[in-house]
Order: structure tokens, then C-alpha cells, then sequence
């Protein structure tokens, strides 16, 4: 925007928000997936609209916001706001667009050989609107034989006119009627992309289908469109919904399945009625019927276990591949005790008898499990049987959840490793993979860490991608927080006793004077922390006190901006991760960010959308699986440059540019929960406790944290929230089937 017209508001102000109308000059961007739009728009003057005084004093502004198929010569009207772009100066961000016909013969020119109409260049647009006149759009919609006699006009362009005509009109009004009944444009937009041109008749003959098949509406916007539209309140639709939404809730939580008996009183609370006897089969059933829930087991003698079917799938599916290689493998040894002694005496390294029997039993068996805590020598196990599969000839590949933790296993093996995603080379196109059973991963050992953070779902299609000759050793600690999707994989698998399972205890990575790994463990057994001695700036674990929230946090930025670096030398900015519990609240993670990004200083570059902003030296979080880009949901970076086409963010291997339409898959991330650490180490970890975070003091979400520091590990918070965390050692169980299906599984062997 230019300089001279920066500082005018070309708008008029309404009881509906400030307005601005005008004809789109250029679309300088849009995003068909996310409807963002950056538009050039020329104002109009004197718009008739009753309430409002009109203020145009210019000729040209940027407008910003979502809206679906923009182009240039439509002419809209946007209500929104003005707001003020550090690089791109004043512009106006729209929070509906309406389209409106074009204004005046030029305008329909503009409009028909705009990029909206193909094959209609400006000479054949300027006849069309001689002989249909100014609102030829509209007698082309109604009228379109009123077309015949156009010069130059033929047949296929002609057809192709009118076609695109009705489906501009047809458009505007599933809009007109998607906005009416409240939902706002990237809503719409994915109501369109999901159910096409006949959406309008499918929401009104069945609003509810709106839930869980259209990303950002639930059950309550889908509730409350119902009920506009006349839905009554105990209809089967509703009931069919709300059984549904409750399944798919539990998963969010983590469970695969919901016994009866809960899934009815989770539906009855969410719709605040009775679900009687009858009402409950009857939706049961047509959910069966349509294949929309799976009834599969029993969860305690007389009680259904119900599903999704995905999930009942990946149950399924993970549990005979399970069994397939615990027990029709037939393997033999890659090495024996020889072999073991001559690795140990080449490498230097002294293994006790524990370490000398898992080495060995995961390397004659066709699928093995290693456990421990923290310390227990898990990363020397597992260089240990690779390099000794690899001695023999095997062919290995190493796998993890996510980046992070697929790098950590790299560096400790000083072999590839990648995630599971990678590693099954999964199609965004069509969101299969490319290895599987038909295609079987190449190798005749595979690596899988971090257990505890694959679920139910990646886990199957991961199994199901193992060949009847490859062998599997799994790796994790059952005592952290299990995966954020469904499913209890790891414990599940321990829990089944039908996959060999070597478990390590006896600690032996604790440096003199270390206090994070004995802590670690025993925080595990249920005991408080080991504190150093008043003035000790030796030691790794500390733990500062205050009682409030408030006084909390305010101690959590000194600590990591002040005390840290001026006692034990580390660079905040890049060396320390502060953990919390929760999004909300004066210690939750929204809030100390907040403080950090100021910590830094507001004297930086940034890069404003709205009401958010992007500062270079900001440390960020990708929230989703990004295969085009390849980062993935948790791969952490820094902001290094910002400008007019987005935000520069560096990851360890590489430098990875987000356009402003995708800046909504970063967060801030000085301060990040402890869920989204999980395969992750940091030099330095600050993790707040107060008893304001009740929900989430547990003893293996502390265990978790503690677990994730280096270096240096700091306790900020309440004596009382630390013991709440401690004590609290039954935290939420996840409703599985995995361990019945492979006890079932394997009395087929028996």
C-alpha cells in the first residue's frame, strides 16, 4: 500500500461492523484449502446503505481474509476491521464477504472476461454486455438463451458461460445459506470442499452429518444448526450424533473403544435427555447398519465394547501381526555369547548379566521389547543388537514417532533413522502408505523407539507393513505418558505377556553428584525429590518455591531469563524449555510465552496477521504433519526472517518458508506442554507446578517432564502441587481391547 494512502479508511461504519465495498482489482493470493485471500480492491462511493455515513477518500486498499474463489472484476462487500501491517502498512481484515452483481457496463465487462469465465476475453465480454446490458450476470442465470446472436460466442465457450454462471449463483447462495445458519467462511468452505454442490440439501435433509466430517464443526455447531433448521431435540438424528460425538471424544482422550453403559451416559449428558432402552438399539443399529460404529467384544461379561471402525480395524489388524511375529517366526540367534564378547571387548564396553540376556534375547527372537527408565542403559542395548544384526548380515532400519526423537536415535546409533511416517512413505494424496502388506518394508530388522508415543492406529499400519523374515525390536518406557492419539500400544503390549519382554533397572547413567535421573525414578517410586543443599550451584535439580500462580510465573521468568544464565551459563533463548501442564492459567504454557516473546525484546522484525504476530528470534512448534514441507507436528525451529510473503523458519536440517495462510500450523514455543516434549531431550527444563493444574498432576506426566532434561532440570511452584503430582500415581486409564485381542490371539496358537 502505498505511502500517501495508507492512512485512509475507505469505509463506512454499521450497526453490522465497518464495511467496505468495492470491485476487486487484483487477487494478489489465495489458498483453495485454507480460502485465505489477499485482494487489491478499488472502493466504491455512495453505496446505498441507510445506516451509515459514507468516509471514501481513496482509490485503492489491501484487503485480507477467507472468502472462496475470489477473482478479479467481482465486486464485493466485506465487513471487518482495520488494522495495521508492520511491513505492509493499513489494510482491512474482512470477516464475511458478500458478492454482489457488477456496478455499470464496464463493471460487467471487467466481471465476464475476468479469470472467473474461461475463454471470455474483453471484446466478447463488451458484446455480451451490449445486447444483455449491464446486468447481463444475472440474464444469463435466468435467461440464458438470451445468448443466441452473440458474435464470436460459440457454442462450447457459450455452454461453458452459462455453466459457470449457475454454478457462480448456486455457490452464492450455499453460501448465503451456510452463513444464515452461522457458520463463518472457513466453515463454509469446508462444508463445500466436503459435500460439493448438493450440501445445502444435505445439511437441511441431516445437519448432524456436519460433525466429525467437516473440520471445526462438532456436535454443538452441528446441534445448534438442527434445531434452527427444526430438528426436534429427541429425534434419532440427534441420538445417532450424540453417540458419535461421545465415541469420538473418547478418542480424543485416548481410548479405542467405550463399554456400553459409558458411551450412553456420555451421549444422555450431552444431549440432556433420557436415552431410553429402545432409543439406545435403535441408533446402535443404524450406526452398525451404516457403518458408522462397530460393536466388537465385550469390555466386562455382559457389557459391548463399541467403536469407531478405524479403530476396531487397527485393533484388530495390530494384534494378529503381533502374534504373527511372536509366534510363527521362525528365527535363529544373530549372535551368541562369542559374539557378544568380541563386540564388547572391540567397543569398550562392560554390559552386566541383565544387559548381556536382553542383548541376546532380542536378537533370537522374531519380536522383543526393551524397557526402563531413565539411566538404565536402553541406548547402549540398542547399538549393541545393531551392530551385532549387522555383523551377521541383517539389514536394519530405525525408526521413531516423530522427527525429534527419530534424530535422537541417529545420534545415539550414528545410523539413519526416520520417522514412522517416512519410513512407510505415506501419501498425503490419498493418505495411505506405501508400504504394506502387499509391499513390505525391506529389512531384516527393524528398530521401533519411543514406544510409548506410537498409538493404535500408526502402530497397525506399521505392523502390517513388517515381512513374515524381518525382525522387530521395540524400545520405550511404559511409565511415561502414553501416546497423544488413541491407544495404549507399549503397556498394552507388556500387559498381554505374549511378546518377550526385557526390562532393565539397575541406573547406570548418573554422573557424580547427578540428581535428574535418581530423581527421575524416585518420583517412579512414589518418593519426593533429592534437593541439593542451600547455595549448592553444583548440582542439576533444584527447586524454587511459590505458593501463587501469580508469584509462579513471575519466578519461572526470572529463573529462565536471569538466574539460569547468570549461573550456569546457558543462552535461554536456544538452551532452556520451560514444561507445563496446561494451556491456561498465569503458569500455563499461552501465558509464559507470552512473557518469554517479551523477554526478548519488541526491537525485532516481525510479521503481523490480525491479532497475532511473528517475531524473528521467536522459537516456534509445527502442529501438524507437513509432508509436503516435511516438518512434522512437534519439530521444533526459529524464526530467522520475515517479509511481505511470510515467515523463514529454521529447523536443524533446513530452512523451511510458511506463507501467511499457514502460519496457523506454528505456535510459540518457549514454553510448550509436556505432551508435545514427549521423544525430545533439552539442555535445561523449567517445569511449573501449582495446584491450579490439579486435572494434570500426575506422576508419570512429572516423570515425563524431569525425564526430558540434559542438563539442568528446575521445579518452580507449590510443595502442595508437587506432592499432588507425586501421590497422584492412578491417573486417567485408557480403555483398550489391545491386550484382549492378543490374549485371544494367542490361545488360536495354543
Amino acid at each position: 500500500m502505498s505511502e500517501e494512502s495508507e492512512d485512509r479508511e475507505p469505509t463506512t461504519s454499521t450497526a453490522l461492523g465497518t464495511v467496505l465495498q468495492g470491485e476487486v482489482e487484483v487477487v494478489t493470493f489465495h489458498n483453495p484449502e485454507t480460502q485465505y485471500t489477499v485482494l487489491r480492491v478499488a472502493p466504491e462511493e455512495g453505496f446505498d446503505d441507510p445506516n451509515a455515513q459514507t468516509l471514501w477518500r481513496s482509490t485503492r486498499v489491501t484487503a485480507v481474509g477467507a472468502m472462496d474463489r475470489p477473482s478479479a472484476g467481482l465486486r464485493l462487500r466485506l465487513r471487518g476491521q482495520w488494522t495495521s501491517h508492520r511491513s505492509h502498512g493499513r489494510q482491512f481484515s474482512f470477516e464475511s464477504s458478500e458478492p454482489l452483481p457488477p456496478l455499470g457496463v464496464e463493471g460487467a465487462v471487467r466481471y465476464l472476461s475476468s479469470d472467473a469465465f474461461d475463454g471470455i476475453g474483453e471484446t466478447l465480454a463488451r458484446r455480451i454486455v451490449e445486447k444483455l446490458g449491464p446486468n447481463a450476470i444475472e440474464v444469463i442465470h435466468k435467461e440464458p438463451d438470451k445468448l443466441t446472436g452473440v458474435v464470436g460466442l460459440r457454442g462450447a465457450v457459450r455452454e461453458g458461460l452459462i455453466a459457470a454462471v449457475k454454478a457462480e449463483y448456486g455457490r452464492h447462495k450455499l453460501n448465503a445459506f451456510l452463513r444464515g445458519v452461522g457458520l463463518g467462511p472457513r466453515q463454509s468452505a469446508a462444508v463445500l470442499r466436503k459435500l460439493g454442490a448438493d450440501a445445502e440439501a444435505l445439511v437441511r435433509a441431516n445437519p448432524y452429518r456436519l460433525a466429525g466430517a467437516v473440520s471445526g464443526i462438532g456436535f454443538t455447531i452441528a446441534d445448534r444448526i438442527a434445531r434452527e433448521l427444526g430438528f426436534a431435540l429427541d429425534g434419532p438424528e440427534r441420538t445417532r450424533a450424540a453417540l458419535l460425538h461421545a465415541l469420538r471424544s473418547a478418542a480424543d482422550d485416548g481410548h479405542t473403544l467405550l463399554g456400553e453403559r459409558r458411551l450412553r451416559e456420555n451421549a444422555r449428558d450431552l444431549v440432556q435427555l433420557d436415552i431410553d432402552d429402545a432409543r439406545f438399539e435403535r441408533a446402535l443399529q443404524e450406526l452398525v447398519d451404516s457403518d458408522e460404529l462397530v460393536i466388537d467384544g465385550e469390555t466386562a461379561p455382559g457389557e459391548r465394547a463399541l467403536y469407531l471402525p478405524h479403530l476396531a480395524a487397527s485393533e484388530r489388524g495390530l494384534a494378529a501381526n503381533v502374534m504373527r511375529l511372536a509366534v510363527e517366526h521362525d528365527v535363529h540367534a544373530l549372535a551368541g555369547e562369542v559374539e557378544l564378547a568380541r563386540f564388547e571387548r572391540q567397543s569398550g564396553l562392560e554390559l552386566d548379566s541383565d544387559q548381556r540376556h536382553a542383548v541376546l534375547g532380542l536378537l533370537a527372537t522374531g519380536i522383543g521389547l526393551l524397557t526402563g527408565g531413565p539411566g538404565v542403559g536402553k541406548t547402549t542395548i540398542v547399538r549393541s543388537v545393531v551392530a551385532l544384526a549387522e555383523g551377521a548380515g541383517a539389514r536394519v532400519l530405525l525408526a521413531s514417532p516423530t522427527g525429534r526423537a527419530a534424530k535422537r536415535l541417529a545420534e545415539a546409533t550414528g545410523r539413519a533413522a526416520s520417522t514412522v511416517h517416512r519410513l512407510l512413505q505415506y501419501d498425503p494424496e490419498d493418505g495411505g502408505f506405501a508400504h504394506d502388506a502387499k509391499n513390505p518394508l525391506k529389512c531384516d530388522l527393524l528398530v521401533v523407539d519411543e514406544m510409548s508415543m506410537l498409538d493404535v492406529v500408526i502402530a497397525h499400519h506399521l505392523f502390517k507393513a513388517v515381512g513374515p523374515h524381518t525382525r522387530v525390536v521395540l524400545v520405550g518406557d511404559p511409565d511415561q505418558l502414553p501416546s497423544v492419539a488413541p491407544g495404549n500400544v507399549l503397556c498394552d503390549l507388556i500387559a498381554s505377556k505374549c511378546v518377550p519382554t526385557f526390562r532393565l533397572t539397575q541406573i547406570h547413567r548418573q554422573g557424580r553428584g547427578s540428581l535428574i535421573v535418581a530423581n527421575a525414578h524416585r518420583i517412579l517410586a512414589g518418593e519426593p525429590p533429592q534437593l541439593p543443599e542451600k547455595g549448592d550451584r553444583a548440582a542439576d535439580f533444584y527447586f524454587f518455591p511459590a505458593d501463587d500462580p501469580r508469584r509462579c510465573a513471575d519466578r519461572v521468568i526470572e529463573v529462565v531469563t536471569e538466574r539460569i544464565p547468570r549461573s550456569f551459563g546457558f543462552d535461554w533463548s536456544t538452551s532452556v524449555q520451560v514444561l507445563a501442564p496446561m494451556y491456561k492459567g498465569d503458569c500455563g504454557v499461552d501465558a509464559l510465552n507470552e512473557r518469554l516473546r517479551a523477554a526478548l525484546g519488541a526491537n525485532v522484525e516481525e510479521y503481523r496477521l490480525g491479532n497475532r504476530s511473528w517475531r524473528i528470534g521467536d522459537r516456534v512448534i509445527q502442529t501438524r504433519n507437513d509432508y509436503e514441507k516435511e516438518v512434522f507436528n512437534g519439530d521444533m525451529g526459529r524464526i530467522v526472517a520475515v517479509d511481505e510473503s511470510g515467515v523463514s523458519v529454521k529447523y536443524p536440517e533446513k530452512k523451511v518458508l510458511y506463507a501467511p495462510d499457514e502460519l496457523s500450523d506454528l505456535q510459540s514455543a518457549f514454553a510448550i506442554t509436556v505432551h508435545r516434549s514427549q521423544g525430545s531431550e533439552y539442555d535445561v527444563v523449567v517445569i511449573p507446578l501449582v495446584s491450579q493444574h490439579f486435572l494434570m498432576l500426575q506422576r508419570n506426566l512429572l516423570y515425563t517432564a524431569v525425564t526430558r532434561a540434559k542438563k539442568l532440570l528446575v521445579l518452580v511452584g507449590s510443595e502442595r502441587a508437587l506432592s499432588m503430582a507425586i501421590d497422584n500415581a492412578e491417573p486417567s486409564l485408557r480403555v483398550s481391547g489391545l491386550a484382549r485381542r492378543l490374549a485371544e490371539a494367542a490361545r488360536q496358537y495354543e
